[in-house]
């Protein structure tokens, strides 16, 4: 009888382990690795949240722990220098992440940083607010400028960009890109750039030929823009977050025209397209093409590897946007590239294009090359 008892108890102790098991004891393992070139705190980010602050150079663990299979980006707002991040976005194994590699250049050691093409990413929420707001909206983004783009009258920069918009349930009244004042990049500021929302309402983006001048691009290397969301609940500002992070972005920014289609078209249609990807869950925080094709009849991105053709479409497309005949198209929010995707970006094999007649055919295109960063 004792010994049936004991047996019983190991039974029923055995089954409780596995129930447990199934509801959240999953091994949990962490993110960290090592940052170096530092010139002052900065805040690291995993996955658009969980921030920790560094004080300067050595290692870093997050106190977030993911389970196996999970994605993990690691990024880092810096607004003393330029930073790349190597082994920072993938998928967890059955270890904790160790190998995430942060090397930072001051700006003010070395100013030639300055000039070099900038890809900043950004998470919205309502805790960013200033003051915060109780929303269930989020919203993510990011821009890409080269500093030696300059317009040669005013000496301004082109800027690109812009963001895709979740959960909101109050009317959108404004969209903008702001600059908060020198030296504190938390307070509120000032509207520089509205942006223009989307037939789908929830992708914003920056409108054509849109520039900064030298005193915004500086507030842009300083971390000191940001974009702002308001809507009618939250006229003053419903999300916000600051266009800073650095690292686990695929980007670029192409000229579509007709001597990229093969063989080259006769038109005289030009555009510009825009694309910037999360790498861990290769997730598009914002893409689009502005274009000039009269009638477009379809518009996307498309592959050269075998089998080539379209990977994604853009079925959002809208005429005269900005009253000057630009035409804009965009994909439906939230899309997201195959692994092999992404590694046919890597490797400059897709491209935009934009197609127009019947049946549809492409009358300009654009390669997509990835920026260094």
């Amino acid at each position: 009888m004792r010994r049936q008892r004991i047996f019983g108890v190991s039974l029923a102790a055995a089954i409780g382990l596995a129930l447990v098991s199934c509801h959240g004891t999953d091994a949990q393992f962490t993110v960290g690795g090592t940052i170096s070139g530092t010139n002052g705190p900065v805040v690291l980010r995993l996955n658009g949240e969980n921030d920790i602050t560094q004080n300067g150079d050595g290692d870093f663990t997050f106190t977030q722990k993911l389970l196996q299979d999970d994605t993990f980006n690691v990024q880092i707002a810096n607004p003393t220098g330029r930073c790349t991040v190597q082994n920072g976005a993938g998928t967890v194994a059955q270890s904790n992440v160790k190998d995430v590699n942060i090397s930072c250049v001051s700006y003010a050691t070395d100013p030639s940083q300055l000039l070099k093409i900038v890809v900043r990413a950004s998470t919205l929420s309502g805790a960013r607010v200033n003051q915060p707001v109780t929303t269930s909206a989020t919203a993510v983004g990011g821009v890409i400028v080269d500093p030696t783009d300059k317009d040669p009258i005013t000496g301004n920069v082109r800027i690109f960009g812009g963001l895709v918009l979740s959960g909101l349930t109050s009317p959108l009244t404004d969209v903008a890109i702001f600059q908060a004042p020198s030296g504190h990049p938390g307070d509120n500021g000032l509207a520089i750039l509205h942006l223009f929302v989307a037939a789908d309402g929830v992708t914003a983006v920056v409108p054509p030929d849109s520039e900064l001048d030298s005193n915004a691009l500086a507030s842009l290397f300083a971390g000191e823009l940001y974009f702002n969301v308001s809507t009618a609940t939250n006229l003053n500002g419903e999300l916000r977050g600051a266009i800073e992070l650095q690292g686990g972005l695929a980007a670029s920014v192409p000229a579509l025209d007709n001597t990229q289609v093969v063989p080259p078209t006769s038109s005289t249609a030009f555009g510009v397209g825009v694309l910037i990807v999360d790498r861990a869950t290769r997730k598009i925080l914002i893409s689009y093409i502005q274009h000039t094709v009269v009638a477009a009849a379809g518009a996307g991105i498309s592959t050269s590897q075998v089998p080539a053709g379209p990977i994604l479409a853009f079925g959002n497309l809208q005429s005269n946007i900005d009253t000057q005949g630009t035409n804009l198209a965009t994909p439906t929010a939230g899309a997201v590239l195959t692994e092999t995707n992404l590694t046919d970006f890597d490797g400059s094999f897709l491209y935009f294009r934009v197609a127009s007649g019947a049946p549809p055919s492409d009358e300009i295109r654009g390669n997509i090359s990835p920026l260094p960063q």
